[in-house]
Formats: structure tokens, sequence, C-alpha cells
């Protein structure tokens, strides 16, 4: 069996950032054809999380977790287009338990682990078992998700004050973020508001993931089985079971995500779900920029969570309305996601054999 490799290639990064750049100008042609000034508007974008570090961080902190709820089973074979509708029910049931159990975040990250964890277990038996696509049965699973937590929301946890909203997490059951005056000095203008713990929780995450995958005799099966299931089943390993348990592992994190999201963040959840719509699809992209790497996935959210601070910034400096804004965001990591994906097609090593037999 070829040896996988533990970090990003240098072949790899180098594809990716080219590919970062195709997508800057994309972004660029996109302000250009609004009227803006694209190199401004590209530069704002870039610095965006000087002037909203808040924004910024904590979308980064929860693509993170919904990259990896994508990656871990794509080395399987299985797209988990579901990370939204696990991150639904994560949030839905640390808010549940939160209100319940109203004295420490833990419950409520318990009550996210499961709830995910589940939904992603449920979707892989289905697979594994029944034969039915991940991808059809993940997007009916998110549909379903969001339906029934908009009706939970509207009918058993709307706040009586603002109808509009559910019951806030209660104070002891938040995660609680770093104050600005114990932050270094040059940080305390930037965070007037703090720094949040959840940056802490989504790191400690990616390296967890990447310890199992690429230091530990699980994760070497689990290597093993996505490089060559057949070989691996020949050598004892139980293909099936490591299949359920890379879905299981993702509805768990995509589920987490959500938690740390309410519990860190938001502390509620409005009826609509705008507060938690797009971050698991958005990780589809962030797990691709990011090779599907958890180290690599880290440096791509951070990437992405500029791009959300920036479609703030550019609106303001560029004066361009919100949905333009949001276009540019999307031209640039579509181009990103589309070109780091490319590896999976093959199209790079032809074209390297290509330019070898005209060589």
């Amino acid at each position: 069996m070829p040896r996988l490799p533990v970090a990003i290639s240098l072949g790899d990064l180098s594809l990716t950032l080219a590919a970062v750049g195709l997508g800057l100008v994309a972004g660029a042609i996109v302000l250009a054809l609004g009227g803006a000034d694209p190199l401004r508007g590209v530069a704002d974008i870039l610095l965006s999380f000087i002037y909203y570090p808040e924004i910024f961080l904590v979308r980064s902190s929860i693509l993170v977790m919904t990259a990896l709820a994508f990656a871990i089973p794509l080395r399987m074979g299985f797209f988990n287009i579901g990370a939204e509708g696990q991150l639904y029910a994560g949030a839905a049931a640390a808010l549940v338990a939160a209100l319940t159990l109203p004295y420490t975040p833990l419950p409520a990250l318990v009550a996210a682990a499961v709830a995910g964890g589940l939904m992603g277990l449920f979707a892989g038996l289905l697979r594994v078992k029944l034969n039915i696509n991940e991808v059809l049965s993940t997007i009916m699973l998110n549909w379903i998700a969001f339906w029934s937590l908009r009706y939970i929301v509207v009918e058993y946890l709307a706040d009586p004050v603002y109808s509009h909203l559910t019951l806030e997490v209660p104070l002891e059951a938040r995660i609680p973020w770093i104050p600005s005056e114990l932050l270094p000095p040059p940080l305390q203008e930037h965070l007037r508001s703090g720094f949040p713990m959840i940056v802490f929780v989504s790191l400690a995450t990616a390296l967890a993931a990447w310890t199992v995958i690429y230091k530990t005799v699980p994760g070497l099966r689990y290597r093993f089985a996505g490089a060559n299931e057949y070989a691996a089943a020949s050598r004892g390993v139980a293909v099936g079971r490591v299949k359920l348990a890379s879905m299981a592992a993702a509805g768990v994190l995509a589920g987490l995500g959500g938690a740390l999201l309410i519990l860190g963040h938001s502390y509620r959840i409005d009826s609509t779900l705008s507060g938690l719509f797009g971050y698991g699809f958005e990780g589809i992209g962030v797990a691709l920029i990011g090779r599907n790497n958890p180290l690599g996935i880290v440096a791509a959210s951070l990437f992405v969570g500029d791009l959300a601070s920036g479609s703030e910034r550019i609106q303001v400096t560029a004066r361009i309305p919100a949905e333009l804004a949001d276009v540019v965001n999307g031209a640039i990591i579509f181009t990103v996601a589309a070109l780091s994906g490319l590896r999976y097609t093959g199209i790079p090593r032809r074209l390297s054999s290509i330019a070898g037999r005209l060589g």
C-alpha cells in the first residue's frame, strides 16, 4: 500500500495557492462588473479580519467543524451533504439541554454530539445496509431537520417577549469569552468584546482528528479502508464498521459545531434559522480547499472566515448591496473549491503526463 501523506504536499499547497489567486481574480471581476474598485475591494476582503474579528473568529471556528464533518467520510467514499442538518440537530439539542440543565455547558455539548451523531449514523446505515445513496438521504435529512427545528423553535422554545427568537441560553451553560482586558494590548483594541473560547475548542478538535487519523491504529485502519476497501477487508479490517464510524463521527462533529455556535456566540435560535444556515454547505468548500486534511482545513476555514467578514467590510467601503457582496464571496469560494477539487479528477496527473511526452 502506498504511503499516505501526513501533511499536505508542496504540490498540493502550490495548487491551493494558485486556486486562491484565481478565486480572488474572479471576485475582483465581479466587483468590477458591480461598479466597485476591484483592487481595493479585494484588499478590503483580505484585511477584513482586522475590522470584524469577532465574525472572523466565530465563523472560522464553526467551519472547522462542518468541514471535518465532510472530509472524514469522504475518504471512505461518502459524500456527507448532511452536515447542515446535523448542525441544526446539534444546535437544537444543545439549546434544549442548556435550558434543562443550566449549570455547565457539558450536558449541552454531549446532547449535541449525540443528536448529530445519530443523524450521521442513520445516513450511514442507509448506505451500508440498504445501498441508499448518501447524497440523496442527507439532503432529505437536511430538510427534515430544518423544518422540524423551525417548528420546535416556534411552538415550544419561543421567547414570550421576542417571539421570533428562542429562550436564551443561561449564563452558566454558555462557553465563555476571554475578557478583552485579559488579552495582550495589541488585541484589546480590535477584540473589544473579548476572545471566543470556541476557537480553542475547534482547534483542539482539528488537532485531535489529525492525531487519530495519522497517529493511531484506528486511524491506520480508516486510511487503509479508504485507500482500498477490498485489500483492507482481506486483511481483517471491518470496512462496513469503519464506514459507519466515519459517518457517525461526521455527525458528532457537525452537531458540536451547532452547539459551539449556540453556546459560545448567538445563545439563541431565530425562527428562520438564519443564524445557523449555510455553515454545513460552506464546510464542503472548506474541506476541498483544505485537501481534506484536518490541519489544512484549519487554514482553509480561516480563509473562508475572512471572506465572511470581508462581505461585511466591502458593503461599507465599496458601497455595494449585501447581495453583490455575497456573489463576490460565492465566486471566490466556488473558484477556489473547484480548482482545489481538480486533483480528485486525475486531470493534473494527465496533464503532467501529456507535458512529459511533449517535452
